[in-house]
């Protein structure tokens, strides 16, 4: 128990500062006290996070105690899951600007370019839903979830960390949600109440084609 322990709380502390790197207020304050330099934002995120959860998962306790291995049909159809999961995660990078999601593009703008408090370069002012984001509202966590929880060898390590994956997307997407909100306003509420969250729904999806994200 004290491994599970040492386990959560070093993902939990991952959870906390890289949540805290992307708050509305930390970006606020690092607008200020960067100036133009600002337009480095996105992609020093980018890279500190990476970095970050790369030596996030070299510190975990190994747990390796199986809780299923599963084999013949059941192992295929979990690596189908995957499978599908990976492509459809891939299918969610058609949905926006690849570059300047990780700040490749706002840095190379400076210092001429115009960067949004949220360290975009032009803020959307109409919200566009396409490909996945007509499935549900956060393709990339349902894709990464899928992936995780349809491991064929779960071990205990395994498990806890989809849960806690799960826990950190769900909260996660909480407070995405109210930003986006805020910014794009009722067309938003109207994409939540014919959209789902995470899970899809059997019910096709009947947002007008002009509608935005």
């Amino acid at each position: 128990m004290a491994d599970v322990g040492e386990y959560l709380s070093i993902l939990c502390a991952w959870a906390v500062l890289h949540s805290l790197s992307m708050s509305r207020h930390g970006k606020l304050m690092l607008s200020r006290f960067l100036g133009p330099r600002f337009a480095f934002y996105r992609l020093g995120f980018t890279v500190v996070s990476l970095a970050s959860f790369g030596l996030t998962l070299a510190l975990l306790p190994h747990l390796p105690q199986t809780l299923y291995h599963a084999h013949g049909l059941a192992a295929w159809t979990l690596w189908t899951i995957r499978l599908a999961a990976i492509l459809f995660f891939l299918s969610t990078f058609k949905a926006f600007d690849l570059w300047e999601f990780t700040g490749i593009r706002q840095a190379a703008l400076y210092p001429a370019g115009i960067i949004g408090p949220d360290g975009e370069t032009a803020p959307s002012a109409e919200l566009i839903v396409t490909g996945p984001y007509r499935i549900v509202r956060h393709p990339m966590y349902l894709a990464a979830v899928a992936y995780l929880f349809a491991d064929p060898v779960m071990t205990l390590e395994r498990v806890l960390f989809a849960t806690f994956a799960l826990a950190y997307f769900l909260v996660g997407s909480i407070f995405e949600e109210r930003r986006l909100l805020a910014a794009f306003g009722l067309p938003y509420r109207a994409y939540q109440e014919t959209t789902p969250r995470l899970v899809p729904w059997p019910l096709p999806f009947r947002m007008p084609a002009n509608g935005k994200r």
